[in-house]
């Protein structure tokens, strides 16, 4: 298809190779002689998720050091006569194995590439298959490689190699000679890669130089077209593309190779993360399931419209993404290969319409034949086949034709009606099932084992663009059950349950079958069959096509038909084993008790399956038959390990709550507050004996939370005050590195980007992954003493908004979290020890009524609303206060109102409850007329000025303050809503009809909407409490705030246009449909 030609500036045409075909090392050489100064790799740093580049010539030289290094323990191959060394690669996929691959090639060795997905025994059999003499590793992968190198008789393991410095020099290299010739070793082994193992133990496949030179197709206008550009790479070097492309993007296309970081996983939203940021790619490889995703999520069109054009690679493009991207006109390229050929088709074919994007032409300097495979010969589908051709030969050769070897794709094609060199992929003549993440299953590895028992007719297995695998049975006629009848259904299931396990450990994790995605034949619905008996695949699939449909919804309700009941004594040993019991079903895996689970595999669906089983199990038992209906929806959420679901439901058992309800007596609601009070202010540790004068050169200030909404508002704001000279941007690790986290959250606040990237380029700005419950708050010892000497202020404002949580669950991260903070300011080595600011919430005194709430500590529990999230806070001020008062520490509490979006933009996160007011009233086609009673909202601009504003005034005054943020002039919500009316219609097109707050509430309960369709349905019960007068009532006063606050003073109050910014945000994401 089409894609953009206008890049920016670009370094120029790579320095041609000299004539006649060279081996790789010698290539690296001459790249990284000829091109010492242009940039080759781009990785990020761990400590702060900065790119840095590597130019060629350090590339060289850190692959030159490393074959040195290895040289002492592997040995040299000098010569042709020689015998090569296989050396296994076990390793994260990261710049330090690039330079691995290359200077094991310079030893004249033979690196067997093994997939870290790989199971135990196929990494062994891989071993000595190859008769592999090492193998290489990192400290993730040490253990298995230590277990596998003995079990293979191996005793060799070494380290691979780090990622190159960006600071090494290259004047200092020492060069490793490298003197085989292309003539002797252009038909030797020279690396090993490996299948996917789908039909079994993976097995090696070896490639040769001769090979690699054959193993791609860039015709010279291709490669001036996008010479100079940057690639992600985000498939494994392990992998056939992601080896094959990297080593074609650096020596022949001369596009700069960025890899992500290895400790994370690569999904759409650390892409749109990526993206976002200066560090962004021109072009991304990937598997389209994760690509599909990018474009769905909020910022990803724009992301993918930004880039040169997307690289598919792994698994077809689904047809509806390919034809979606055609019509938004979002470049993109697919590419056919296979690791025993490489690349397959012309990745810009002439003559090709955008629309015909999923036709491809073959290369045409392969010979190839198209093997009918159809029921008529002319007609198609066609199998592909490779045949060896002017001395190359496919890295396996599975066929001969005509005296010639080649390769059988087992890719089926057809023709399309009037390009004669155009062919669509249609599937694999081997049936193999590709899931929607491009895993692949070979059908018949599930099939075969299950046809072995006596009860099976036929097994189908099915998948392909699914989640997860699932197989249609035919029972023989003896056998034979009504699938509508569930007892017999079960009884069917575990009765060939034996044989599913059979396939189950003869194949990958992801090509597993559960138990409840057998489907079985329904009596009179026979399966479409061949004259020679054999089911019609496709046909018989079709057939199913509802049932199946129906499978995969019902997966979302599955339960455990095999569990045993709960255990006789309700307590916490007995469920524990219980929990670890229906974790283990779930995830195919042993577990501790004190394992989370999202830790060790853990997915939603089978976040579902482990809170539906304990329903039924509750439901059965007489015990706790009424019980079922109070487990939350997000139980496995909040209870991530066997031993803390049982905890919890100990406590539903003994309480008949998992959560604060709000029904506690006044008296248990202040113990419950008072007692966490207690338990963290009991003492607080001394002052430091020796402290070092202040330097007065400006304020030194940590924030934690900043990559949020309020976060980083704070953080630009403090960005453009003279005053502040340093910020320590504190935050939790996460997918990406906060700075990734960070620019992406400044782009989606239409923040200026520059003022982020000049403070951390000038190092006035630093980026710290903590834990803050941890010692040190999970800072290396040196980081922590530097940081801890030279902060003047703290604003703390990571806490998580959760109004399921109980304040116990607030306790281990955020509570004690904060105390390690004010133990930090008080063990602060300055004379005036660091203030600590708190960004509480109205909720700790939402209870409150009449006059308005003080700008004062709270004291009595009383003020704050009885749940979770306002104790949370309610504790946090109490904690600051009493630190202030027994420590002299000055703290800040900032009672903080209904945050809107802000005030420039209007980009308000859908997230919060008027958004989803009003998408809620767009859905049902009438809109409250007396709720909220006014909006007394405060832009968040605004609020983060305010922060700052009075956490700079009055440096070093000891005591507690406590500051309220609120709309100093609410607007009457009747103001607003002939605005709602005009901008924002039903879904008929259709202006809302004003109805009061109990009708609309009437009308949503009985809507029958799902939450997906109208997310209003979530917050029912929110909303009736609010209404009820169990929400906030309180109003706070903002005389004091005001005085050291210019901006709260200044706070625009909500009128129309404020209005119809956030609205106009709101449809321009898609949220609100647009008129």
């Amino acid at each position: 298809m089409t894609l953009k030609t206008d890049p920016p500036s670009k370094p120029g045409a790579l320095t041609p190779f000299p004539e006649g075909p060279a081996l790789i090392p010698a290539l690296v050489d001459h790249r990284s002689s000829q091109d010492a100064d242009r940039v080759a790799v781009r990785y990020p740093l761990p400590e702060t998720g900065r790119y840095v580049d590597i130019k060629w010539g350090q590339l060289g030289s850190a692959i030159d050091n490393e074959a040195w290094r290895l040289a002492d323990k592997l040995g040299v191959r000098h010569s042709s006569e020689e015998t090569s060394k296989v050396v296994g690669v076990l390793s994260r996929s990261d710049a330090g194995y690039l330079v691995t691959i290359y200077a094991l090639q310079k030893l004249g060795h033979i690196p067997l590439l093994l997939s870290t997905r790989n199971s135990h025994s196929a990494i062994v059999n891989l071993l000595k298959v190859t008769e592999a003499h090492a193998i290489l590793t990192d400290a993730t992968n040490h253990d298995e490689a230590i277990a596998s190198a003995r079990d293979a008789g191996l005793d060799a393991v070494y380290d691979v190699a780090k990622p190159p410095a960006s600071d090494l020099v290259i004047e200092n290299r020492k060069q490793f000679p490298f003197k085989l010739s292309w003539d002797e070793e252009c038909d030797r082994t020279a690396m090993i890669l490996h299948t996917s193992g789908s039909t079994g133990l993976p097995k090696p496949v070896s490639l040769t130089p001769r090979f690699f030179l054959k193993q791609f197709y860039y015709p010279e206008k291709f490669i001036a077209k996008y010479n100079g550009l940057s690639v992600l790479a985000t498939l494994p070097l392990f992998h056939g593309s992601g080896v094959a492309l990297t080593r074609n993007a650096l020596l022949w296309l001369g596009w700069t190779v960025m890899f992500p970081d290895p400790s994370r996983p690569v999904n759409a939203g650390s892409l749109i993360q990526l993206c976002q940021t200066s560090d962004a790619p021109d072009i991304v490889i990937g598997a389209p399931s994760v690509i599909e995703e990018v474009e769905s999520l909020p910022g990803g069109p724009a992301v993918m419209r930004g880039r040169r054009f997307w690289f598919f690679v792994g698994a077809p493009v689904p047809p509806h993404l390919g034809d979606h991207l055609v019509e938004e006109n979002i470049p993109f390229l697919a590419m056919l290969g296979a690791t025993e050929i490489g690349q397959m088709n012309v990745l810009e074919p002439d003559g090709r319409s955008p629309q015909d994007w999923n036709y491809h032409e073959i290369r045409p300097d392969l010979d190839i034949v198209l093997e009918p495979r159809g029921p008529s010969p002319g007609e198609g589908p066609f199998e592909l086949i490779i045949l060896a051709k002017d001395g190359w030969r496919p890295g396996t050769v599975n066929i001969r034709m005509g005296g010639r070897e080649g390769y059988a794709t087992s890719d089926l094609y057809s023709k399309h009606p009037s390009h004669p060199r155009l062919f669509k992929h249609v599937g694999r003549a081997d049936d193999v099932i590709v899931l929607s993440n491009g895993e692949k299953t070979l059908s018949r590895a599930i099939e075969i084992p299950m046809e072995e028992d006596s009860h099976v007719k036929n097994a189908i297995a099915f998948g392909t663009g699914r989640q997860q695998n699932g197989v249609l049975v035919m029972p023989t006629e003896r056998y034979a059950i009504d699938p509508a009848d569930e007892t017999a259904l079960a009884n069917f299931r575990n009765t060939i349950w034996p044989a599913v396990e059979r396939a189950n450990k003869q194949n990958p994790s992801h090509s597993q079958v559960w138990k409840e995605m057998i489907l079985v034949t329904t009596p009179g619905k026979d399966l479409p069959r061949t004259d020679k008996g054999s089911v019609k695949r496709k046909l018989a699939l079709e057939l199913y096509a509802r049932e199946i449909d129906e499978l995969y919804l019902a997966a979302e309700t599955l339960v455990s038909d095999t569990l045993a009941p709960l255990p006789a004594e309700l307590r916490v040993q007995g469920l524990t084993q219980f929990f670890q019991q229906v974790a283990e079903e779930a995830m195919a895996r042993p577990l501790a008790p004190e394992d989370d689970v999202f830790s060790c595999g853990m997915d939603s669906l089978k976040a579902i399956f482990v809170r539906n089983t304990l329903i039924s199990a509750l439901r059965r038992d007489t015990r706790t038959k009424d019980l079922s209906g109070k487990v939350p929806q997000n139980f496995v959420f909040l209870y991530t390990t066997p031993q803390s679901m049982a905890e919890a439901v100990q406590q539903l058992v003994e309480t008949g709550t998992l959560a604060d309800s709000g029904d506690e007596s006044p008296e248990q609601h202040a113990q419950i507050v008072n007692d966490v009070v207690q338990t963290w202010t009991s003492e607080f540790p001394p002052r430091p004996a020796q402290l070092t004068p202040d330097s007065g050169e400006g304020e030194v200030v940590i924030l934690t939370g900043s990559t949020g909404s309020l976060g980083t508002f704070i953080l630009h704001t403090l960005l453009l005050d003279s005053r502040v000279q340093k910020v320590y941007a504190f935050n939790r690790k996460g997918s990406s590195a906060s700075v990734v986290r960070q620019m992406q959250s400044y782009q989606d606040r239409g923040l200026e980007v520059d003022v982020l990237r000049r403070a951390e380029s000038t190092q006035r700005l630093a980026f710290y992954d903590v834990d803050l419950a941890a010692p040190n708050l999970g800072l290396e010892d040196q980081v922590f003493a530097n940081v801890h000497a030279s902060t003047t202020a703290i604003i703390h404002n990571a806490w998580a908004l959760n109004f399921n949580w109980t304040l116990a669950t607030f306790v281990p991260v955020h509570i004690t979290g904060l105390r390690r903070l004010v133990d930090f300011a008080i063990t602060s080595p300055r004379a005036t020890p660091p203030s600590i600011a708190f960004t509480s919430s109205i909720a700790s005194a939402g209870a409150m009524t009449g006059v308005p709430v003080p700008e004062t500590p709270l004291e009595d529990p009383a003020a704050c609303l009885p749940q979770g999230y306002a104790r949370s806070k309610f504790v946090g001020e109490r904690i600051l206060a009493i630190a202030a008062e027994r420590a002299g520490l000055q703290t800040l509490s900032f009672r903080i109102g209904q945050i809107a979006g802000d005030s420039v933009h209007g980009i308000w996160n859908t997230s919060d409850n008027v958004p989803i007011l009003v998408r809620g009233s767009q859905e049902l086609g009438f809109l409250p007329s007396d709720w909220p009673p006014v909006a007394a909202w405060c832009p968040v601009d605004y609020v983060a000025r305010t922060v700052v504003d009075a956490c700079l005034a009055n440096p070093g005054v000891q005591g507690a303050r406590t500051y309220h943020i609120a709309q100093p002039k609410p607007t009457p919500w009747a103001q607003l809503t002939p605005v709602l009316q005009r901008e924002v219609k039903s879904v008929t097109g259709q202006e809302l009809e004003v109805v009061p707050m109990r009708e609309w509430l009437d009308r949503l309960s009985a809507s029958g909407q799902s939450p997906d369709t109208n997310p209003a349905v979530r917050l029912l019960q929110f909303f009736e409490n609010s209404l009820a007068g169990r929400g906030i009532r309180c109003r706070l006063a903002l005389e004091r705030t005001q005085e050291v606050s210019p901006a709260l003073r200044e706070v625009p109050y909500i009128d129309d246009d404020l209005l119809c910014k956030f609205i106009g945000y709101w449809k321009s994401t898609g949220y609100l449909r647009k008129d």
